[in-house]
């Protein structure tokens, strides 16, 4: 496996499989589904909420039990306040992430498959436009049959205004409509939306400390 899921079994902690593996929840727990079909950073992934009244060593010794012996790799550990379980099941990493609640736990739990080089560079060809002096952090994308959506958390060291119009003017060069735009130069902040038909971009710009922090949400339509 790439260094990346390496990373986040000590963060967060190749065989190939024809199908996605199972998780098990407690019979007790109530479950939604967060995204079945979502890629992040190029990697498909499929994540979970889960809520319960039982405790949070009894909801990580369940997924202890469920994931250890399964396991290339294993890591469980306290990380600020939460319990984080990471499982190495090549071609897939399984993490739970558990909090502690007053009533109970609350756990996020996903499933990252990992993917060979060709199709990582194909999935990361599609990228988004960037300032000089900027880097995507995180780029996070889901399907539906009707729409896709797309999420990108973007650092700049250019400041709001400059992001603001670059962004403004890439996407009117491409066909967008400016729905509404509002731009506070002196605070740093501002806030971009376009559409094209049905489809939809949302900008959000805050800078703080020279560093401009950008969350971008993309809605089209189809697959």
């Amino acid at each position: 496996m790439r260094q990346l899921l390496l990373a986040l079994l000590v963060i967060s902690g190749s065989a190939q499989s024809v199908d996605w593996p199972e998780i098990q929840f407690p019979d007790t727990a109530k479950v939604e589904i967060v995204a079945d079909n979502m890629t992040h950073n190029g990697y498909p992934m499929k994540t979970w909420l889960m809520t319960d009244k039982q405790s949070q060593m009894m909801t990580a010794s369940y997924f202890k039990n469920q994931w250890q012996n399964k396991s290339l790799r294993f890591d469980a550990r306290m990380f600020d306040g939460d319990y984080i379980i990471n499982s190495l099941q090549p071609p897939y990493l399984l993490t739970a992430r558990i909090q502690q609640k007053l009533d109970g736990v609350v756990a996020y739990v996903g499933i990252t498959k990992d993917i060979d080089e060709q199709s990582l560079r194909q999935a990361k060809n599609n990228s988004f436009p960037i300032l000089n002096n900027s880097d995507v952090i995180s780029d996070i994308y889901s399907n539906d049959i009707y729409k896709q959506g797309r999420t990108l958390t973007i650092i700049s060291k250019q400041s709001a205004s400059a992001n603001y119009y670059f962004y403004r003017n890439y996407f009117i060069r491409q066909g967008w409509v400016e729905s509404s735009g509002l731009l506070d130069a002196a605070e740093g902040t501002a806030a971009l939306q376009l559409n094209k038909g049905s489809n939809v971009v949302d900008i959000s710009f805050n800078t703080e400390k020279n560093v401009t922090y950008i969350i971008a949400n993309q809605v089209m339509e189809g697959q």
